[in-house]
């Protein structure tokens, strides 16, 4: 399944920002996302199995509507200050986001946070879901 496989690769990346052993406390990670019915009750399990699974870090998933309602307010967040750790944003709307510049690159993330990445086991996963044969 795409979605969780990217899903627990955010989750990943967005720990590797945090140290551990600084906080006494988890480490909240507000994520804000477009799954709702049957594809928000799988979800919902996902970030409830990931916070049973350890103590440092704590998920909090908060739909904000469909796709379009989601991104929308994830942009006013980021212009109010007050963006989640995370947002799900469909493809679509990849240019929104980037002209909103309401975006941090993995590649920027990686990089401030000391993490080397071997690109190539990545990208040509995501290169193969858009391209036709």
């Amino acid at each position: 399944m795409k979605f969780s496989r990217l899903f627990m690769i955010l989750i990943i990346a967005v720990c590797f920002m945090f140290p551990a052993s600084v906080f006494a406390e988890p480490v909240t990670i507000n994520w804000w996302h477009a799954m709702r019915s049957a594809r928000g009750k799988v979800v919902e399990k996902m970030i409830g199995d990931f916070n049973a699974s350890q103590s440092e870090y704590k998920v909090v998933g908060t739909n904000k509507g469909n796709y379009d309602e989601t991104m929308n307010a994830g942009v006013a967040a980021f212009r109010a200050k007050k963006q989640p750790h995370i947002l799900q944003v469909f493809e679509v709307g990849t240019q929104t986001m980037m002209l909103s510049g309401a975006v941090y690159p993995v590649f920027e993330l990686m990089k401030d946070a000391g993490i080397k990445v071997d690109w190539s086991r990545y990208l040509q996963a995501v290169l193969s879901y858009y391209m036709n044969s």
